[in-house]
């Protein structure tokens, strides 16, 4: 049974991910890039899509970046507002094609432009919703974005039709289940992972699991969106100095994958590596089925208040000292 706060809402969405290679450094070439994919994705039915992590801009860092500097002028260059000229773009075919989309770009701060951050925005039918600013950056000698940009200090969600929905970026995702909690507390049900996440030995079977364990433990329906092979261009991290060992070019991988038992969670579909589009549609329905059973959110919401208080303290220790 749906519970009373999601009955207004739609019980079945089409989700979609694309397995997206950018053309680092071209806003317009990733642009057109992704309204081409839109379009296919509203002809097969999907009604919240995905695209990887900065998709209009490419994931990169100049040689000041990757010598430590304290200010970037290509990612500068690359950075826009929101509102800004890309996000309108999206939202003017959002409303043509009916569509959701999250994807990500380099956020200029509207108070302070010396302020940048690694986003993905989220625009809809009815306009541009917001950004999700990634909380966690990563530092050299693996990528330059700790030395680029700012981190988040928020955790959004917003409002669909099909009801809250959680965008996340990567680090946040895979390597901290905090920020995807407490976005299924806040009560999204679909969390949309934007990434950038390199190849390498078990990457395929790496991201199914940690895509099907979020999905599982937060009784949510979750959608990674991957960045695929890479560009010899000079700002591209394939083409950059990198840690020794470490493929520079994008796993794909993309999936989509929800709770289920007795088997638990499971992908209902995983992409390639090669770019592709892929979808599913799924059942909210079947999604609250087991909540009689698992009141998780009830559970989570009455007793972690006191939990996250000791694991506050906990970290004010370690940090300054008993």
């Amino acid at each position: 049974m749906i519970p009373e706060r999601y009955s207004g809402y739609e019980k079945t969405v089409t989700l979609g991910a694309v397995n997206f290679t950018c053309v680092p450094g071209d806003k317009a070439a990733n642009l057109a890039k992704i309204e081409t994919n839109m379009r296919e994705a509203a002809s097969q039915g999907v009604e919240i899509l995905a695209f990887p992590e900065e998709a209009l801009t490419g994931c990169g860092g100049c040689t000041p970046c990757r010598e430590g500097a304290t200010e970037c002028d290509y990612h500068a260059d690359l950075a826009e507002t929101v509102p800004g000229p890309s996000t309108e773009r999206v939202a003017e075919l959002a409303r043509e094609l009916d569509l959701y989309v999250a994807f990500g770009l380099i956020e200029r701060d509207a108070r302070d432009p010396r302020i940048l951050y690694n986003a993905s925005a989220f625009v809809g039918p009815e306009g541009i919703q917001g950004t999700y600013r990634k909380l966690h950056l990563g530092t050299l000698p693996w990528v330059t974005e700790g030395i680029t940009f700012e981190p988040g200090k928020s955790l959004p969600i917003f409002e669909t039709r099909f009801g809250p929905v959680g965008v996340i970026i990567c680090y946040d995702f895979w390597f901290n289940p905090e920020p995807t909690r407490l976005l299924a507390l806040k009560g999204a049900r679909v969390i949309l992972n934007t990434c950038a996440s390199f190849d390498g030995p078990h990457k395929r079977e790496n991201m199914v699991a940690v895509t099907c364990t979020r999905a599982q433990e937060n009784f949510v329906y979750a959608v990674s969106a991957n960045q695929v092979a890479g560009s010899d261009r000079p700002e591209s991290y394939a083409a950059g100095a990198v840690d020794e060992g470490r493929s520079g070019n994008y796993a794909g991988n993309s999936l989509i994958a929800g709770p289920d038992f007795p088997a638990f969670a499971r992908p209902y579909v995983v992409a390639g590596p090669s770019e592709e589009l892929i979808s599913a549609t799924v059942s909210f329905e079947k999604l609250h089925r087991w909540e009689n059973i698992f009141p998780w959110r009830d559970w989570r919401a009455n007793r972690l208040s006191e939990t996250s208080e000791l694991i506050a303290s906990e970290y004010t220790k370690l940090i300054h000292g008993p």
